[in-house]
C-alpha cells in the first residue's frame, strides 16, 4: 500500500523527532544540492542494508538518529519521488509498517521553498 506525503505533511514531520526522513538520493546528488532540513542520507542501494544490518549503537553513530523499528514513521525523498517510492515498497516487503514517500522530491521541496 502506498502511503504518500506532500509538501505541507513533510513540513510537519520535519518538528517531529519521532518521524525519520530519509533521503535516498546518490551521494553526487547531496553534494550538489543538500538535503531535505532534518533527514539523513542513504542512497538508495544501501537502505534495506542499513536497516538490517546495522546495530543500533552503529545506526546512532552513523546518522545522529535513533535507528528506527519496524513501526516507527519513516518518510523516504528522493529527487522526484521515483526511487523513494521503490525503497518504500522494498521496506515494506521487510515488515516495516509506517513508510512513507515524499511524492515531490527535492524538486518539490526546493521549488517551494522558493516561493516562501
Amino acid at each position: 500500500m502506498a502511503l504518500n506525503v506532500d509538501y505541507e505533511q513533510l513540513l510537519e514531520a520535519q518538528k517531529d523527532e519521532n518521524v525519520l526522513i530519509v533521503d535516498v538520493r546518490e551521494h553526487d546528488e547531496i553534494n550538489e544540492t543538500g538535503k531535505l532540513p532534518g533527514s539523513i542520507h542513504i542512497p538508495k542501494d544501501d537502505v534495506s542494508n542499513v536497516f538490517l544490518n546495522l546495530s543500533e549503537e552503529e545506526f546512532e553513530n552513523r546518522y545522529g538518529k535513533r535507528k528506527p523499528t519496524k513501526d516507527t514513521k519513516i518518510i523516504f525523498s528522493c529527487r522526484s519521488g521515483r526511487r523513494s517510492a521503490w525503497v518504500q515498497e522494498t521496506m515494506q516487503k521487510l515488515g516495516y509498517t509506517k513508510v512513507y514517500n515524499y511524492t515531490g522530491g527535492w524538486q518539490d521541496w526546493e521549488s517551494k521553498q522558493k516561493k516562501n
